[in-house]
């Protein structure tokens, strides 16, 4: 039973990072010299269709890493003791913890506030046409801005968790 609990977190880690590399390292090059506005449509339109996936693929990363720590015997309450962070073990589920973490707040900003402003400006600027002020073209080329350094920090947060979850089985 905790070697299939332990594929489908694997599983659902590989496709919620998966999606985020190829975003951030297929797309968005493959993208930059398409206009903005059909950038934006092509964004918007992976987000749409990626979101319930990536979103469900951190329910079951939750659920399953949950389950994980009890078929491994691990007492939950455990998690609630100082002292278990200074165990190799705890030490290394800690910073995995924190990293993951970090990584649900990182994607529901990136998800739930810049993708929804994203939409909003560029709705503005299709309605508006050729005529839309600077100020707006300028607002949604920051926004944009902010959405790629949001997917970054998330990569690096994914290596973090990665680095953490090997230190996790050296220390056994």
């Amino acid at each position: 039973m905790r070697q299939f609990v332990l594929f489908i977190h694997l599983f659902a880690a590989v496709f919620w990072v998966g999606e985020m590399l190829v975003v951030g390292f297929v797309l968005g090059p493959a993208s930059r010299k398409m206009h903005p506005q059909d950038r934006a449509a092509l964004f918007r339109a992976v987000g749409r269709g990626s979101l319930p996936l990536a979103w469900g693929a951190i329910v079951v990363l939750v659920v399953t890493g949950t389950l994980n720590l009890v078929l491994m015997g691990m007492p939950l309450g455990d998690l609630l003791q100082g002292a278990f962070y200074r165990t190799a073990f705890g030490f290394w589920l800690g910073v995995k913890l924190l990293a993951v973490l970090a990584m649900l707040c990182v994607s529901a900003y990136h998800d739930f506030v810049v993708g929804r402003r994203s939409s909003a400006l560029q709705r503005k600027i299709a309605e508006m046409g050729e005529g839309t002020p600077a100020e707006l073209r300028a607002a949604a080329e920051r926004n944009r801005q902010t959405a790629m350094r949001l997917g970054i920090v998330n990569v690096v947060l994914a290596i973090v968790v990665l680095a953490a979850a090997a230190g996790l089985v050296a220390a056994g």
